[in-house]
């Protein structure tokens, strides 16, 4: 007779809501997500998940995201890839959208263009070059800035003029 039951044990199939605090800047990937992300604060880069995203009045996104369903309140810039997208009354986002769902509340704003998201679901992916030219250019950054990629260095990359110039170059093929 023991006090342990075997079997039975339950285990947990997501954690929590992952938070970028207001102050903290990140500059790289962010996938693999175990639950819904919240950005108070500056993510620059590509963010990959099959959960939610929101991004709340002060945050910023920069670069590429992929994930279920995005509410913008704060900034958005880049190329967005989702189920339904909402842009509230202090929403911006800047760039190219591919979403099943569009809604954006009165004051929220949108500059660029939005495509319809295909029947059979969230198939859009990124083209790898696109992936790779952007790792590239965050790689030659750091290089370039003498920084080390250890420790508490705060490097805030310029996503924006590079996404835009490999924007400029796709046009020109």
């Amino acid at each position: 007779m023991g006090i342990f039951k075997s079997g039975g044990a339950k285990t947990r199939t997501g954690s929590g809501k992952t938070i970028i605090a207001t102050g903290c800047k990140i500059s790289g990937e962010i996938k693999d997500l175990d639950g819904p992300l919240h950005i108070d604060g500056r993510v620059d880069g590509i963010v990959e998940t099959e959960y939610d995203v929101s991004i709340g009045d002060k945050g910023i996104l920069k670069g590429l995201i992929k994930a279920k369903n995005v509410v913008v309140s704060g900034v958005l810039e880049g190329k967005v890839a989702c189920e339904s997208i909402d842009i509230l009354s202090t929403g911006k986002l800047l760039g190219e959208v591919i979403c099943g769902e569009l809604m954006i509340e009165a004051g929220g704003k949108f500059i660029g263009e939005s495509r319809e998201l295909t029947e059979g679901g969230l198939i859009v992916s990124f083209p790898e070059a696109e992936r790779m030219r952007l790792a590239n250019q965050l790689a030659s950054q750091f290089a370039s800035s003498g920084e080390k990629l250890t420790g508490n260095a705060q490097t805030e990359v310029k996503i924006e003029e590079k996404v835009s110039k490999a924007n400029a170059e796709k046009d020109n093929v």
